[in-house]
């Protein structure tokens, strides 16, 4: 392996190039800054050469690639963002004749600000809904905060005893993959999660109900009943509320619709494969966050940290 070649300063440049014109020797200058002969003799030889000390415009190899090469290449890019350089690659050999690498492809591409990354991952939204999005945006939009402020937020969520869902990330030497302090533990069948309900809104958070087993439309009629209207009063809604919860098969279902129509709920239209435009989904992350910290070691303690972390979310 070639050894690593130092880029030297313009200062120490100078530096050899003075001490060799009050006739120090290559060698003397050498010892005394700390460096090779070779590196000195190359500087004074290149200073006698060029008159100049400084790098060279234009060294080095040169660019492979011509402005419409490059172009092309970044048009490809933009055009389809899935596809890979050596796809690329093979069309501009093809269409345009012009040898290059894989590597030349991705610098094309990282001179106009793209890089190779992991696609996120988002729930799949098609131009109905796209459509049924839009309009709840322009039926809401124009209401006051104050509208806003009597909205009581819902969702179900889902907390795993052991592990997680997504990636967790440590940092570790390439020798502690399995060192206990960086692996994730994890059990045969997930080793038990706890499913939860829960509600808030813009001042406090509303009951938290732990849910087992599988929702039906029963059981979610049976929580609004025990819960919605006390977690509106913790609240202080008033009789001003309104309602958000998802279009869910529980939700939507007819004995959830006919207690909420019964009991005169004003709800919020909400369009279909929308998660992300609901907010409590920051607060269950937060929740999430927080009980990681304890620990639990089983069902029991999970649960006790989940009702106990929900109640000390403040307003903030």
């Amino acid at each position: 392996m070639a050894p690593v070649r130092k880029e030297h300063s313009h200062e120490f440049r100078e530096t050899i190039i003075k001490r060799f014109l009050i006739g120090d020797s290559e060698r003397y200058i050498a010892q005394d800054l700390l460096c090779s002969r070779n590196t000195v003799h190359s500087v004074i030889i290149k200073d006698k050469k060029t008159k100049c000390i400084a790098n060279i415009v234009g060294r080095g190899r040169k660019r492979k690639t011509t402005e419409r090469v490059d172009k092309a290449i970044q048009r490809k890019i933009k055009v389809n963002r899935r596809k890979s350089a050596s796809s690329i690659k093979h069309e501009i050999e093809k269409e345009l004749g012009v040898i290059i690498s894989n590597n030349t492809i991705r610098r094309r591409a990282h001179e106009i600000g793209l890089h190779g990354r992991v696609a996120r991952k988002k729930p799949y939204v098609n131009k109905v809904n796209r459509l049924k999005r839009l309009n709840y945006v322009k039926m809401y939009r124009d209401e006051s905060m104050v509208f806003w402020k009597q909205v009581l937020w819902s969702d179900e969520s889902k907390y795993n005893l052991f592990g997680s869902d997504g990636k967790v990330m440590v940092w570790r030497t390439p020798t502690e993959e399995f060192n206990p302090r960086c692996t994730v533990p994890t059990v045969k069948h997930g080793g038990g999660n706890v499913k939860v309900w829960g509600c808030f809104a813009w001042n406090g958070v509303g009951n938290l109900i732990f849910v087992d087993g599988n929702m039906t439309g029963e059981m979610y009629k049976e929580i609004l009943a025990e819960n919605l209207f006390q977690s509106s009063k913790k609240l202080q809604l008033g009789k001003e509320m309104v309602f958000q919860h998802d279009n869910g098969p529980k939700h939507t279902s007819r004995v959830a619709k006919n207690w909420l129509d019964k009991q005169c709920v004003k709800r919020l239209i909400w369009p279909p494969f929308s998660p992300d435009m609901n907010p409590i989904e920051h607060l269950w992350d937060e929740i999430e966050r927080r009980m990681k910290k304890h620990q639990p070691k089983n069902e029991k303690e999970l649960r006790e940290t989940l009702q106990t972390e929900w109640k000390n979310i403040g307003q903030d």
